[in-house]
């Protein structure tokens, strides 16, 4: 079904990587500041460069993406990164607290997003995918891979396994997780894990949308200025890491509401009790079970039932508690239709200490805060099997990547 394709890889030399790769997941301007400050050699100096001369003519965009290349080709020419001479696949593995996922990190064809061969659950928005087919047409770095998910077989595994058995090409540590990457260039190993790609039933985007759609968008752009357009030129394929479902963890995403809406909390609270059976605890609620919630609302944890009188088995998005949430409270009692463009609620994904969002909320940041249960990774295949999309934030996904491990480079 997908259609991978090896590259010849840029990333940084063994003893470089721990400085080099950059967590770039909730990362602030004011953060990249202060890292590049701290370390010359960090990857943010691909992302926000510090300008040598603001009076140079041109826009600061201009004068940051020149930047971002001058950057760029001195780490490789310093040796900081080294491009591999043979097109390769990667093996990948980090481990975090005695959890180790592992993945096969290749290039994906553009045209199987594009036919939904690899499967979407997601809408994207337009400024975003606008702002990333920029960078990659200003700077041709493409370092952040796209998190594709399947349903594993025996043979995959077994490549995978042997090689694991090996010394990593390139092991580092950070942030207490430890990451191993082994360079795989030979010809009939590739071959073979080309074919068994191509063999698989199904393929899921799990996390990256947009960038799987900027690079899409952008490869089609460079198709229609190239009269010598083959179909295997590096545009045609972006970065992606492949993980077979049983390697990902899903977590929840829960939900911060910022204001009422008029109600009072006693009147929210009976509004809430037309769709659901309402039970206090005295303990945080982190729901265990499907259709069970839990609610932080003026200092009192409650237990949110929803009633399954209102359950609808239409679509497989009905059943997704994201939706049920969106649904019979946000939209029906709060009037908040659109959850990616109202301020009125937030997100907390469910990696973060629930006492977090307890402060929030004590704090008057927020009215309220619901848990949920995760998202399983059989909803979503059966949302995106059926052409569907589910709800904006209704999954959490880890692991999630280091920028400047490992570099496609969009010549």
């Amino acid at each position: 079904m997908p259609k991978i394709k090896p590259f010849k890889g840029i990333h940084p030399v063994n003893n470089f990587a721990g400085k080099v790769v950059l967590k770039l997941e909730n990362l602030s301007l004011s953060e990249a500041k202060h890292i590049r400050e701290k370390n010359p050699y960090s990857y943010v100096n691909m992302l926000v460069p510090k300008l040598d001369n603001i009076f140079l003519l041109g826009s600061k965009n201009d004068l940051a993406y020149k930047k971002i290349n001058e950057n760029f080709e001195e780490f490789l020419d310093q040796g900081i990164l080294y491009r591999d001479p043979e097109p390769s696949i990667y093996i990948y593995q980090i481990i975090t607290n005695g959890l180790s996922q592992t993945g096969v990190w290749t290039t994906t064809s553009i045209d199987d997003y594009l036919n939904n061969v690899v499967k979407k659950h997601e809408h994207t928005r337009a400024d975003r995918e606008q702002y990333l087919i920029y960078y990659l047409q200003e700077t041709g770095i493409d370092a952040n891979p796209v998190l594709i998910t399947y349903e594993g077989i025996e043979e995959i595994d077994h490549i995978i396994s042997k090689i694991l058995l090996l010394a990593p090409d390139i092991s580092y540590a950070k942030a207490q997780s430890q990451h191993n990457l082994w360079i795989v260039n030979q010809t009939e190993i590739i071959k073979s894990i080309v074919n068994l790609f191509d063999g698989l039933s199904g393929s899921y985007i799990a996390d990256g949308h947009h960038r799987a759609a900027a690079a899409s968008l952008y490869g089609i752009q460079r198709r229609k200025l190239n009269l010598k357009h083959r179909g295997d030129e590096d545009y045609n394929f972006f970065t992606s890491v492949y993980m077979s479902t049983d390697q990902l963890k899903i977590f929840a995403f829960h939900r911060l509401i910022n204001n009422l809406r008029g109600f009072s909390v006693p009147e929210f609270l009976e509004k809430i009790k037309i769709y659901f059976n309402l039970r206090s605890s005295e303990q945080p609620v982190l729901p265990t079970q499907l259709h069970t919630f839990g609610m932080y609302i003026s200092g009192q944890w409650y237990y949110l039932d929803f009633k399954h009188e209102f359950l609808s088995n239409e679509s497989p998005v009905d059943e997704l508690d994201v939706h049920i949430i969106q649904e019979y409270i946000f939209s029906r009692i709060l009037k908040i239709f659109d959850p990616q463009t109202d301020t009125g609620i937030d997100f907390f994904p469910g990696t973060l200490p629930i006492d977090e969002l307890i402060k929030k909320v004590d704090q008057k940041e927020f009215v309220a805060g619901i848990t949920l249960f995760s998202t399983g990774i059989e909803q979503l295949m059966r949302v995106a099997d059926e052409g569907k999309v589910m709800p904006p934030k209704s999954t959490w996904f880890e692991p999630k990547f280091d920028v400047g491990l490992l570099i496609h480079y969009l010549s």
